[in-house]
Protein backbone atom coordinates (compact mmCIF):
# COMPACT_ATOMS: atom_id res chain seq x y z
CA UNK A 1 0.00 0.00 0.00
CA UNK A 2 2.86 2.45 1.34
CA UNK A 3 4.76 2.49 -2.17
CA UNK A 4 1.54 2.57 -4.42
CA UNK A 5 1.16 5.97 -2.92
CA UNK A 6 4.38 7.13 -3.14
CA UNK A 7 4.40 6.25 -6.88
CA UNK A 8 1.30 8.31 -7.38
CA UNK A 9 2.34 11.37 -5.28
CA UNK A 10 5.75 10.91 -7.56
CA UNK A 11 4.07 10.99 -10.78
CA UNK A 12 1.94 13.72 -10.13
CA UNK A 13 4.59 16.00 -8.40
CA UNK A 14 6.64 15.59 -11.79
CA UNK A 15 3.68 16.16 -14.10
CA UNK A 16 3.21 19.48 -12.11
CA UNK A 17 6.41 20.31 -11.50
CA UNK A 18 8.14 19.72 -14.70
CA UNK A 19 4.76 21.17 -17.18
CA UNK A 20 4.51 24.05 -15.07
CA UNK A 21 8.39 24.73 -15.21
CA UNK A 22 9.15 23.57 -18.51
CA UNK A 23 6.08 26.49 -20.19
CA UNK A 24 7.75 29.07 -17.60
CA UNK A 25 11.36 28.52 -19.01
CA UNK A 26 9.96 28.67 -22.67
CA UNK A 27 7.77 32.09 -21.93
CA UNK A 28 10.08 33.89 -19.83
CA UNK A 29 13.25 33.82 -17.69
CA UNK A 30 13.58 30.95 -15.25
CA UNK A 31 10.82 30.87 -12.63
CA UNK A 32 9.71 34.36 -12.53
CA UNK A 33 8.39 36.30 -15.22
CA UNK A 34 9.70 39.56 -13.33
CA UNK A 35 13.03 40.32 -13.19
CA UNK A 36 13.73 41.94 -9.36
CA UNK A 37 15.95 44.22 -10.60
CA UNK A 38 13.86 46.01 -12.93
CA UNK A 39 10.96 45.27 -11.02
CA UNK A 40 9.67 48.18 -8.07
CA UNK A 41 7.76 47.43 -4.91
CA UNK A 42 5.04 49.36 -4.57
CA UNK A 43 3.13 50.01 -1.01
CA UNK A 44 0.53 52.34 0.55
CA UNK A 45 -2.44 52.33 -1.74
CA UNK A 46 -5.75 51.45 -0.38
CA UNK A 47 -6.55 48.25 0.49
CA UNK A 48 -9.60 46.11 -1.52
CA UNK A 49 -9.49 48.51 -4.19
CA UNK A 50 -7.81 47.13 -6.46
CA UNK A 51 -8.93 47.15 -10.54
CA UNK A 52 -7.91 47.16 -13.98
CA UNK A 53 -8.68 51.14 -14.17
CA UNK A 54 -6.29 52.02 -11.16
CA UNK A 55 -3.18 50.02 -12.16
CA UNK A 56 -3.89 51.52 -15.22
CA UNK A 57 -3.83 55.03 -14.30
CA UNK A 58 -1.23 53.83 -11.59
CA UNK A 59 1.31 52.70 -14.47
CA UNK A 60 0.57 56.37 -15.91
CA UNK A 61 2.09 58.00 -12.55
CA UNK A 62 4.88 55.51 -12.63
CA UNK A 63 5.96 56.13 -16.69
CA UNK A 64 7.23 59.72 -15.00
CA UNK A 65 10.48 57.53 -13.91
CA UNK A 66 10.78 55.58 -17.22
CA UNK A 67 9.46 52.85 -19.53
CA UNK A 68 7.17 51.20 -17.30
CA UNK A 69 5.67 47.75 -18.81
CA UNK A 70 3.55 46.73 -16.34
CA UNK A 71 1.66 47.54 -12.71
CA UNK A 72 0.34 44.83 -10.47
CA UNK A 73 -1.28 45.38 -7.54
CA UNK A 74 -3.23 43.24 -5.18
CA UNK A 75 -5.86 44.08 -2.60
CA UNK A 76 -3.62 44.43 0.05
CA UNK A 77 -2.73 48.11 -1.25
CA UNK A 78 1.24 46.62 -2.49
CA UNK A 79 2.36 45.52 -5.63
CA UNK A 80 4.60 45.92 -8.38
CA UNK A 81 6.35 47.86 -11.13
CA UNK A 82 8.03 46.55 -14.05
CA UNK A 83 10.32 49.22 -15.89
CA UNK A 84 12.82 48.30 -18.86
CA UNK A 85 15.96 48.81 -16.97
CA UNK A 86 17.72 48.66 -13.26
CA UNK A 87 17.99 52.24 -13.53
CA UNK A 88 14.66 53.04 -14.58
CA UNK A 89 13.70 51.14 -11.19
CA UNK A 90 16.09 53.38 -9.03
CA UNK A 91 14.82 56.38 -10.45
CA UNK A 92 11.67 55.22 -9.90
CA UNK A 93 12.13 54.93 -6.28
CA UNK A 94 14.20 58.64 -5.89
CA UNK A 95 11.46 60.70 -7.93
CA UNK A 96 7.69 58.26 -7.05
CA UNK A 97 8.58 57.28 -3.46
CA UNK A 98 6.56 59.47 -1.74
CA UNK A 99 4.79 60.97 -4.20
CA UNK A 100 0.64 61.31 -4.51
CA UNK A 101 -1.54 58.84 -6.29
CA UNK A 102 -4.76 59.11 -6.25
CA UNK A 103 -4.89 61.26 -3.01
CA UNK A 104 -2.79 58.93 -1.49
CA UNK A 105 1.29 59.29 -0.85
CA UNK A 106 2.72 55.66 -2.47
CA UNK A 107 6.08 54.23 -1.32
CA UNK A 108 8.28 53.10 -4.17
CA UNK A 109 11.46 50.65 -3.30
CA UNK A 110 13.13 48.14 -4.48
CA UNK A 111 11.55 44.69 -4.84
CA UNK A 112 13.97 42.34 -3.20
CA UNK A 113 14.33 44.12 0.09
CA UNK A 114 10.88 42.34 1.48
CA UNK A 115 12.65 39.14 0.58
CA UNK A 116 15.80 39.71 2.29
CA UNK A 117 13.93 40.78 5.62
CA UNK A 118 11.68 37.52 5.13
Amino acid sequence: KGKGWGKAWGIQNLFGKGFGGDFGKGKGKGKRRTDPEKTAWIGGLPENEASVERNKALMEHMKQAGECKFVKIGTSGTGSAGFTSAEEVQTAIATLNGSVFQGVAIQVDVWTKKEAEA
